[in-house]
């Protein structure tokens, strides 16, 4: 249930408790990390004679918050008499949060993995080995542990460390394939970055792809394994992390990136984002999805395959800068979100060949408007596709997004000998497709201005979405 749905008797029932002692602030500065400026301009209500715990969560509800995350935050809090206004509008597996606190929650767990039986028709989707993340391209920053943000206004920029979107608890350990040690810290981290988004009960995704047979792997990525399956007579490609026993360090990073992708996939809505369909804890942590094409993004296609014509390639490019676009000027408290790893093998293509970006663990906040970009603590994503500025400096912006959708191939030299070619750019043009010469012609000068060296002379992705709107129709 949505903040904005609450019905009045409880919401009423709730400003009443929360306006006592002013505990409202604590809640929205503390927890919804609302800026004081919004704190004190919430505390205005009070002079008009209104509360100020219901404009809150009106501000709070415009976000598609939901009265289970409130639920989490009142228990961080430890606001008990508050949680018990909302109990009944929650699940009951989350009742234990107002009597257990912090304590291990395998009771909890248990009850999350009970559900009815589904159909197991599966349907093969072969996906091929080069569309999944490489892990040895990867740049992961695992030793250092998460840094509070340490922000500066001196030379107009601000100096964030480790910016990443990321839960405002830190996430400990999950033991995977052994019993399931879940603590309220793990459950309320997850739920309250996957919002909407459903849990579903491990046990099902287990029959959905026959106990995860090696038959219905589609690829292998960086981090785990993607696999097809049959879940609720729906065709779906599920995501599971596996945690690699040579580098256990790794499994706090696969934690973190998981719950940055969940929260990512919840607040960002989009015809070319790629939708989830709900998420598991129950064993390793897997997220179900739309199931996904075989073939390459953005023309990427090997020998054998054929090509794409000029109209496609600039429909597949259109589309993907549409969605980039959303997520950068989304700009959800103030501040674009950053892929950061956005490339062909991440943007997938659903069964219509609709272009769908998913794999949002890397995904940051970018600079506000104030700020050109803002300086990271550590640089990460793959290598090939990195901008100097942020590979030398660790200048993160939304520059660093336009410069990687562009370099679709991460072949060495070939982003040079394109911008640096003196001939006629058509003898560039791949010789199976016939045809859209100036449709070619226009996608490769909007590809030069894109991988410009100088951040600011590369044009935001607004900006390239109008272009391309104007090739695609060529």
């Amino acid at each position: 249930m949505y903040i904005y749905l609450l019905p009045y008797e409880e919401r009423k029932q709730l400003c009443f408790i929360l306006d006592q002692n002013n505990k409202w602030e604590e809640l929205g500065g503390c927890y919804m990390k609302y800026d004081q400026m919004t704190i004190d301009t919430i505390k205005k209500e009070i002079f008009r004679g209104n509360s100020p715990t219901n404009e809150l969560l009106t501000i709070w509800g415009h976000q598609n918050h939901t009265v289970l995350e409130l639920f989490i935050l009142l228990s961080r809090m430890k606001h008990y008499q508050a949680m018990t206004a909302l109990k009944h509008l929650v699940d009951k597996n989350y009742w234990c949060l107002i009597k257990d606190g912090d304590e291990n929650l395998n009771t909890l767990m248990k009850n999350l993995a009970m559900n009815k039986k589904i159909c197991n028709n599966n349907r093969d989707s072969k996906i091929r080995a080069e569309n999944f993340n490489n892990d040895s391209e990867k740049i992961i920053n695992v030793p250092q542990m998460l840094l509070q943000p340490v922000v500066s206004k001196e030379n107009n920029e601000s100096i964030v460390d480790n910016r990443l979107l990321q839960p405002k608890s830190p996430v400990p350990p999950l033991r995977l394939g052994t019993s399931k040690m879940f603590t309220a810290s793990d459950i309320s981290c997850v739920a309250e970055s996957a919002g909407a988004i459903p849990h579903i009960p491990y046990e099902e995704l287990e029959r959905s792809t026959h106990n995860w047979d090696n038959n219905a792997v589609l690829g292998k990525g960086g981090f785990g394994t993607v696999y097809k399956g049959t879940w609720k007579c729906t065709q779906v490609a599920i995501k599971r992390l596996e945690q690699k026993a040579d580098k256990p360090e790794y499994h706090s990073e696969q934690i973190k990136q998981s719950i940055t992708e969940l929260h990512c996939l919840n607040a960002y809505r989009h015809d070319n984002v790629l939708p989830l369909y709900g998420y598991s804890i129950g064993g390793p942590p897997s997220l179900p999805h739309l199931p996904i094409h075989g073939r390459r993004l953005l023309g990427a296609t090997p020998a054998g395959e054929g090509t794409l014509a000029g109209f496609e390639l600039a429909h597949q490019a259109e589309h993907s800068h549409r969605g980039l676009q959303f997520l950068h000027t989304s700009m959800i408290n103030g501040k674009p979100l950053v892929h950061g790893d956005i490339k062909s093998a991440n943007i997938l293509l659903d069964p219509n060949d609709q272009p769908r970006i998913g794999d949002f663990g890397l995904a940051r906040e970018g600079p506000q408007s104030q700020y050109t970009y803002i300086k990271v603590s550590r640089i990460h994503g793959t290598r090939p596709y990195l901008p100097d500025e942020f590979l030398r400096a660790k200048k993160f912006s939304t520059k660093v997004d336009t410069y990687m959708l562009t370099r679709t191939r991460e072949d060495k030299f070939l982003k040079d000998h394109v911008v640096n070619y003196a001939g006629d750019v058509l003898d560039l043009k791949d010789k199976r497709s016939e045809g859209y010469d100036e449709c070619f012609k226009g996608l490769v000068e909007i590809g030069k201005m894109c991988v410009n060296k100088r951040a600011k002379e590369r044009p935001e992705m607004v900006s390239v979405l109008i272009l391309l709107e104007g090739v695609s129709t060529k």
